[in-house]
């Protein structure tokens, strides 16, 4: 299916630049080794975390949607969450599954016990629905997730104990959203709430815009705090616009740093913003800090998000511009893949453009910032897209790591450093490979190796939980992904040393 899609998009498009891929001068520095012990003290092997019989896949606008609980350091457990897939006559379609499994890094085969459980049933076959998790301060887990939009409430269940992922309290339902609400993104600050602590909930909610809730025990329940952001209709009165995508990371104090675009990528528009056009789809910054939204050297751009009035992503810092060229290629439609926060309490992550709006032809960016500069640079081609027609811009993703900033993890149908189609072995098509990359330089030049290679399917959407210094874990979502409401992948990972 992916392969018709992409011969149907060239017959409804006419495309104005040539589909072969040229090395661009920018990221000429860049190398791929043979294997990745070029770059990793050890490494395990490849497993797999879901069960056979249950396909399961994630969107990426939750956050964190896999955590490690690494208290006790010789017995990590991670905690991951998928929508399962089923048929119309499946009594699975539609599951809300948490996978959960013990570490032993120092193995070849890391999973020393796994298992599964159900936090909802059935509840909607639809990736945006996927679960997002953190660690409680008493060191029980929490899990939100939410459907895509159809309902007003927020889902939340809580391990019965610390440390146990196996029992879990029954699903609060909380309608605290005041509207339709999409995605969940749980973050505990320590400093919020007078010093006592407060969880910060990033959703789309109200007006299709950033919302945000809080609770302030624990989880337990549930306030609408206020709107972040309020994206600009892209041209009178269309019905379909003014919601921007947004991505958090929290550094466990008192932020929340965030990256946004000005709307999905299929919406562009003219440069006076009045009708449809090839303008304007940019990438911002912003942070979060005491109910105020700050731009990076500090300035407010609203000193009240609990109010009704927001500010909108344009206000924000600007991180790359849509229609920037790099090299002799023009980047547009922009989208974000992945927002840390790195040990100095900067934050960094990996956008995404097309190149010469060619939708077979993505571009992966890093960004860093380090001492109050932004290092935006060129980080990988990213191929083609993965799904069908309709989402141009579902690319393999990207994904970076907290605890070592300086690795990067990547799904690409080409190269990553010469653009150069990757067709397998196995299968003579097109297919997204997972790399890992190394940066020495905040991401001027970057070393790669090949995680897998000629395999008969996908490897797609990389997440790497917070973990430690010198090793990281990386899962992604193994099989084909026709769109958002049918796939048939599972969920399999490597843990890395360095």
């Amino acid at each position: 299916m992916k392969q018709q899609s992409k011969t149907l998009y060239k017959i409804i498009f006419v495309l104005s630049v040539s589909l072969l891929f040229n090395c661009l001068s920018i990221g000429q520095n860049n190398k791929i080794v043979k294997n990745i012990s070029q770059l990793s003290r050890k490494h395990s092997q490849i497993f797999q975390l879901s069960d056979n019989d249950r396909p399961g896949a994630w969107c990426w606008f939750q956050d964190q949607r896999a955590i490690i609980d690494n208290r006790n350091p010789n017995k990590p457990i991670l905690l991951t969450g998928v929508v399962t897939y089923g048929d119309a006559s499946s009594d699975k379609r539609g599951d809300i599954d948490m996978y959960w499994a013990k570490i032993n890094p120092m193995s070849l085969n890391p999973i020393s016990e796994k298992g599964r459980f159900k936090l909802d049933s059935k509840l909607q076959m639809d990736d945006h629905a996927a679960p997002a998790f953190m660690v409680r301060p008493d060191g029980k887990y929490l899990v939100t997730w939410s459907m895509h939009g159809n309902d007003k409430y927020i889902r939340t269940r809580i391990s019965k104990n610390s440390g146990d992922p196996t029992t879990w309290t029954e699903t609060v339902k909380s309608d605290a959203p005041r509207g339709g609400i999409t995605y969940t993104n749980p973050y505990f600050l320590s400093e919020a709430n007078e010093g006592k602590g407060q969880i910060f909930n990033g959703i789309r909610s109200r007006g299709f815009d950033s919302n945000y809730l809080v609770s302030n025990d624990f989880g337990e329940t549930w306030n609408y705090a206020g709107r972040v952001l309020d994206a600009e209709d892209p041209w009178p009165k269309d019905g379909d616009g003014g919601r921007a995508y947004v991505k958090y990371a929290g550094d466990g104090k008192s932020k929340v740093h965030l990256f946004s675009t000005d709307d999905h990528p299929i919406v562009n528009f003219n440069k006076e913003r009045n009708a449809p056009g090839p303008y304007l789809n940019s990438i911002y910054y912003a942070y979060i800090q005491n109910g105020k939204l700050y731009k990076d050297d500090g300035t407010v751009i609203d000193d009240n998000l609990l109010d009704d009035k927001a500010v909108p992503p344009t206000k924000m810092t600007l991180l790359l511009k849509d229609s920037t060229f790099y090299g002799k290629d023009v980047m547009r439609r922009g989208w974000v893949d992945d927002i840390k926060v790195a040990p100095d309490n900067n934050p960094f992550g990996i956008i995404q453009f097309r190149a010469n709006d060619n939708p077979l032809d993505h571009r992966y960016f890093y960004v860093r910032l380090k001492n109050g500069k932004w290092n935006v640079n060129f980080l990988a081609y990213a191929g083609d897209f993965i799904s069908e027609v309709e989402q141009p811009d579902y690319t393999g993703l990207a994904a970076v790591d907290a605890a070592n900033p300086d690795v990067v993890f990547i799904s690409t149908s080409c190269n990553p450093v010469t653009g150069k189609p990757l067709i397998s072995n196995a299968t003579k098509k097109q297919q997204n490979e997972i790399y890992m990359g190394k940066t020495n330089d905040l991401g001027k030049t970057w070393t790669w190796a090949a995680l897998t290679k000629d395999s008969k399917c996908d490897n797609l959407r990389p997440i790497v939980p917070t973990w430690t210094k010198g090793k990281s874990l990386v899962l992604w979502m193994k099989g084909e992904y026709p769109n958002y409401r049918e796939y048939y992948t599972k969920i399999v990972g490597q843990v890395i040393e360095y």
